[in-house]
């Protein structure tokens, strides 16, 4: 179960990269165009464009391993979540409208730090969008410091 704070880390607007694994080992990455936690469920539903990052989510399958890493782009600091996936869904309307949301806030928060929109064009879509929900198992500070990798919580 993620606490409060964690949750609202990575609801927030945050960039996000993820990586799943084929069956020969190698690590395939993707792009998150918004994440949520179910505290009722307890896991994550990431969500994840089908079409821009087809490696990643073709090894997003249901009890295959993940990892996610969530950065605030203003100040570096960086969660890293693993678990395990629960399964891979089509995006509902909802979760559609969430990554829309996901991806303006980005663009706006993106600006100011002199990004723009079609450095960005490659970075986020939400064409064919799926949701990976997924259990955490681990979570671990990425932030750059002497605190980096370490781990917060295992989960038993």
């Amino acid at each position: 179960m993620l606490e409060e704070d964690v949750a609202a880390f990575i609801s927030d607007t945050v960039m996000m990269i993820a990586a799943t694994r084929d069956d020969a080992m190698r690590a395939h990455i993707g792009r998150g165009c918004g994440a949520s936690f179910d505290p009722e469920v307890g896991d994550v539903a990431l969500l994840a464009s089908s079409t821009q990052w087809p490696d990643f989510t073709a090894n997003a399958r249901s009890g295959a391993p993940i990892a996610l890493t969530v950065c605030r782009p203003d100040n570096y600091q960086s969660l890293q979540i693993k678990g395990q996936i629960a399964g891979v869904t089509l995006a509902t309307d909802d979760q559609a409208e969430r990554a829309q949301r996901y991806i303006d806030s980005m663009l706006a928060v993106m600006a100011p730090l002199g990004i723009s929109r079609l450095q960005l064009s490659t970075v986020f879509s939400n064409a064919d969008l799926v949701a990976i929900r997924f259990w955490p198992a681990d979570l671990f500070i990425q932030t750059p410091g002497p605190e980096a990798g370490e781990r917060l919580r295992r989960e038993a």
